[in-house]
């Protein structure tokens, strides 16, 4: 009789030793999939902030000085870090061509023509001096300022 209740003792000692390990190995795989999904929910949130920043709108300014000496300035609402082409053809000022070809030779519909009269469009910074670079490799952020000079 003794060596039956060792054998049933021992019998339910290592049952409830399974099912103990079984709750465990539960408990554990539910952690893992609820840590997944929150690492997911976080990516997605994050993917999301970052999608939203780089649609932040901002402000630049551009004014087009015309062969006659008038001035015109748009503010131009673009997503921060637009290039400049980009923004001057959603808004009008040069062609879609001229943008992705990044030489303007037409702006708000005057055409400067250098083999006719060495006419050319001058595009300056805020500080009024000549970028180094064309319209296609100036992204815009907020409170720039640029433009374009018809010069002879």
């Amino acid at each position: 009789m003794n060596k039956f209740l060792s054998i049933v003792i021992s019998a339910v000692l290592a049952a409830s030793l399974l099912v103990g390990c079984g709750a465990s190995s539960s408990s554990t795989a539910s952690s893992v999939a609820s840590s997944a999904a929150s690492s997911e929910a976080a990516s997605v949130a994050s993917s999301e902030a970052a999608s939203e920043a780089s649609e932040v709108k901002v402000k630049a300014e551009f004014t087009v000085t015309n062969a006659a000496g008038e001035s015109s300035t748009v503010t131009l609402e673009v997503t921060d870090g637009e290039k400049l082409s980009d923004a001057l053809a959603e808004a009008g000022i040069i062609s879609e061509e001229e943008a992705a070809a990044g030489f303007v030779t037409t702006v708000n519909g005057e055409t400067a023509d250098w083999d006719k009269d060495k006419a050319w469009w001058c595009l300056t910074d805020g500080t009024g001096e000549m970028t180094s670079v064309g319209i296609g490799d100036i992204e815009l952020h907020d409170g720039d300022s640029y433009a374009f000079t018809y010069t002879k």
